[in-house]
């Protein structure tokens, strides 16, 4: 088995064969994936996703302040101790190596190389490898440890019971004194000490979640120098208040900012290294051409720093808009090139429908992007969970470790990573409208805002930035805007979906709350587009956006909207391979209103129709 091959694409690799990972190996058994003998420079820039990976382990290093070992984890990224890789020669070795003889039931644990092993009677032949093991929220994942018998005899022991799913039932003898073990199956983690493990068949999905990001549009090595300037992340902020212009040119323009406070920290440098005084006319010369630079800043950044908002709320700002701005790179066809385009043809007349139906469906725009690169990184994995905290069904709160791949020579940890394009279709939201639903709903009171960039430098000044994927913000009004959006992005998933010929799953969202946008793409595991979304955007969008609010009602309501938060798994829910929040922060409240109150009561009062304090009003349809 150590000589087969499987051939996969890069794509593939990453999903299902990555170090540390169990899985299928043809029908032959089992096995982990162990790290590549080969790796190759991923053509993306460590310094333009560590923002977003410092995101995703965040929740993770809260979750485990208590362990030094996790918030040593969670400062890899900030000290840049990783490097973004292309597996190039993928391995995998044979686990659980534990065999079980299903004639006498001798359990029995043998070295990674050594052959399948005969039954020691000799008389039952090869035994089967037994395909359960031991697996932990820390990242422990061993064969289950066989106990010595309680007269310390040193023959084999057996396993019985294992054809029973229930492991509690499963119990040990030994071969020699038949007499029953004492030591249960399940005992403490060998590794963290501090909980026990589960036993569970491998390969199964719980036994490894890979840690992903996606990054819309990133820059190769080459071209990360000049956007990688210190105002990068304000004046994509002023992008998204149209005083740039959108994508990499508005980017680069900034960097004159940048370069003059640059220069007068560089003249003062320069003073303090020639001993110069404030006194000295060398000293006044130095620093008012340095002045004269910097007050050449453009207006954009004294804009942004009017919001009032912290350096870091504007960089995590900043990290949104940069990706949304980047998106504008990826070959945009927008309706006003599809009128041009359709001129004098049949299309024409479906064509020029689309702005009354962004009208009515609260919309300024959508736009497809043909030519969308994009890339997957894997920056780790953890076990039985996919979330930093979870919750069992007794109530229990578990906190899941993340693990980084295991370290190479320079002790940099490995983050594996395929770039690709796809194709995607971007919504952007009325963000007057927005404005004017939180109103009508008494979240907040009437700002006064007329157009669309009021409303958005309303919204920089009002909500905090979303950068935890697993927790419910706590801001109302964040947590509004970003359930309008989500709640939006999965019903037109929906949509999309029934039309392009892609299933549900395979479509993927992109969130952009503090703007008010979102983007659905085909979430590729393979080299190539299909053209799906293309399509629905050339012919089929009208269906597509009539369809958003055709069936309002859920199987399940009224308890759905009333009781549940709105969302369950018969009308918003998809899955979780393609919802970058885990189905969190969803209700179809938001879309179409709370329901009325119920039936008065014997003293006169109406029972509220929802558990949520505030009454929505219906965004769609208003």
């Amino acid at each position: 088995m150590a000589f087969d091959k499987l051939n996969r694409s890069n794509i593939a690799a990453l999903w299902r064969y990555m170090p540390g990972q169990p899985y299928n190996w043809s029908s032959k058994g089992s096995v982990v994936g162990k790290a590549p003998r080969q790796v190759t420079p991923l053509d993306l820039p460590e310094g333009w996703v560590a923002p977003q990976l410092h995101r995703l382990l965040l929740p993770f290093g809260a979750a485990n302040a208590g362990n030094p070992g996790a918030r040593a984890e969670l400062e890899v990224i900030g000290r840049g101790q990783f490097v973004l890789v292309k597996a190039e020669d993928l391995g995998a070795e044979r686990f659980p190596n534990s065999f079980l003889c299903r004639v006498c039931c001798i359990f029995k644990i043998i070295q990674t190389g050594e052959p399948a092993p005969f039954c020691p009677t000799r008389n039952h032949g090869l035994m089967e490898q037994f395909s359960w093991c031991e697996v932990h929220e820390c990242g422990h994942l061993e064969e289950i440890s066989v106990p010595r018998c309680d007269h310390s005899c040193r023959a084999p022991m057996r396993l019985h019971n294992t054809r029973e799913l229930q492991t509690s039932r499963w119990y040990w003898t030994c071969s020699h004194c038949q007499i029953r073990s004492e030591q249960p199956i399940v005992k403490w983690c060998t590794t963290c000490r501090a909980g026990r493990p589960q036993i569970m068949r491998v390969p199964q999905s719980s036994a490894y979640y890979p840690q992903v990001i996606t990054v819309i549009n990133p820059p190769t090595r080459n071209g990360y120098a000049e956007l990688a300037h210190e105002r990068v992340y304000a004046a994509a902020v002023a992008q998204s208040l149209g005083i740039l212009p959108r994508g990499t040119e508005g980017l680069r323009l900034a960097a004159g900012g940048a370069l003059a406070d640059s220069a007068l920290r560089q003249a003062e440098e320069t003073a303090a290294a020639l001993g110069l005084k404030q006194d000295d006319d060398l000293y006044e010369q130095l620093i008012t051409r340095a002045k004269q630079q910097a007050d050449d800043i453009p207006a954009w950044a004294a804009q942004v720093d009017a919001l009032g908002r912290s350096p870091e709320t504007i960089d995590a700002f900043g990290e949104e808009c940069r990706q949304l701005g980047l998106a504008w790179d990826a070959a945009p066809l927008t309706v006003q090139n599809l009128l041009h385009g359709g001129a004098d043809t049949p299309l024409e007349s479906i064509y020029q429908q689309y702005k009354e139906l962004f009208s009515q469906y609260k919309f300024v725009n959508v736009t497809l992007l043909r030519e969308l690169p994009i890339a997957y990184i894997v920056a780790g994995y953890t076990r039985i969970s996919g979330k930093a905290v979870s919750t069992t069904r007794r109530g229990t709160r578990t906190t899941t470790r993340f693990r980084f791949f295991p370290a190479s020579r320079d002790s940099k940890f490995p983050m594996y990573g395929v770039r690709t394009d796809t194709e995607g279709l971007l919504f952007e939201l009325d963000k007057l409208a927005v404005v004017e639903w939180l109103v009508d709903s008494g979240v907040v009171d009437a700002p006064g805002v007329n157009t669309q960039q009021d409303a958005q430098r309303w919204i920089y000044e009002t909500v905090d930035p979303v950068t935890d994927a697993f927790s419910t913000p706590k801001d109302p009004v964040t947590k509004a805007i970003l359930g309008l959006v989500h709640s939006m992005a999965h019903r037109t998933m929906k949509a999309l979906a029934a039309r392009c010929g892609l299933n549900v799953d395979s479509l993927a969202e992109f969130m952009f709350p503090t703007n008010c946008a979102f983007l659905i793409y085909a979430n590729t595991r393979s080299e190539f587009t299909l053209g799906g979304l293309e399509h629905v955007y050339r012919f089929d969008l009208v269906d597509a956006l009539r369809e958003l609010d055709a069936e309002q009602r859920c199987v399940f309501d009224p308890p759905c909207r009333r009781d549940f938060g709105g969302a369950c798994a018969a009308c918003l829910h998809i899955s979780e391979v393609a919802c970058t929040r885990f189905n969190t922060v969803l209700d179809r409240n938001l879309l179409f209103g709370t329901l009325p109150p119920l039936a008065p009561t014997e003293d006169g009062s109406s029972l509220p129709g929802s558990k949520e304090d505030v009454r929505w009003v219906r965004y769609w349809g208003r």
